[in-house]
C-alpha cells in the first residue's frame, strides 16, 4: 500500500490520475491508477513537479506495458528517448526501463554502471511490486497487501540524452553485464 502523500504530491499526481481516468474506463482505469501510485509512491514531489501530466502519466504506463510480460530470472531492459509520435510520451532524457526479480543491489550496480559510462542520473523511480503472473509470464494483477505474490523490481532511469545508436546499445549490453 503506498504511504501517505505531500499535499504537494497530491497536487502533482492529481492530474495524472485524472488523465487514467479520461483515457481509460472501468477496471483498466483502476488498475493504471493503483499503478501510478505504486509507480512514484518513493518519489519526491520536487523530482515530478517539472514534468507534464501526460509525460508522468506515460512514463508510468509505458513501464507498465513494458513489464507486461516478464519470465522470472530473466532481466527484461529497454534503453530508448521517448517521443510523444511514438511512444506517447516525450522526456529530454535517454530512458532506462528494468523489469527484474527483487534482490539486493540492483539500484547501485545500475547507477555504478552509469557513473561508470559518464552519465548523469537525472531521475530514479524504483517501485517494488508484488505481482501474479499467468504460466506464460503475462501480467494478472498486483498482489493485495497480504498475499502470495512475486517481488519485482522495475527500475525507470533518466540519464543524459543519448541519440548515437552505437552509445545506447553500450548502455543496456553495461547495465545487462
Amino acid at each position: 500500500m503506498p504511504a501517505m502523500e505531500s499535499p504537494a504530491k497530491q497536487a502533482i499526481l492529481e492530474p495524472v490520475l485524472r488523465i487514467a481516468g479520461q483515457r481509460l474506463k472501468g477496471a483498466a482505469a483502476a488498475r493504471a491508477r493503483e499503478f501510478l501510485a505504486l509507480y512514484y509512491d518513493q518519489v519526491d514531489a520536487e523530482d515530478l513537479g517539472a514534468r507534464a501530466p501526460e509525460d508522468l502519466y506515460g512514463a508510468a504506463m509505458a513501464h507498465l506495458a513494458f513489464a507486461q510480460r516478464f519470465a522470472a530470472g530473466t532481466p527484461k531492459l529497454r534503453v530508448y528517448n521517448p517521443r510523444v509520435e511514438e511512444h506517447g510520451w516525450a522526456s529530454p532524457n535517454t530512458v532506462i526501463e528494468i523489469v527484474n526479480d527483487d534482490m539486493p543491489f540492483l539500484v547501485d550496480s545500475v547507477t555504478m554502471e552509469l557513473n561508470r559510462q559518464g552519465l548523469t542520473l537525472h531521475l530514479l523511480v524504483h517501485p517494488l511490486a508484488k505481482t501474479v503472473r499467468d504460466g506464460e509470464g503475462e501480467l494478472a494483477s498486483f498482489a493485495p497487501a497480504g498475499r502470495d505474490g512475486a517481488r519485482e523490481s522495475l527500475i525507470h532511469v533518466e540519464v543524459d540524452r543519448e541519440s548515437d545508436p552505437a552509445r545506447l546499445q553500450a548502455l543496456a549490453q553495461g547495465i545487462l553485464a
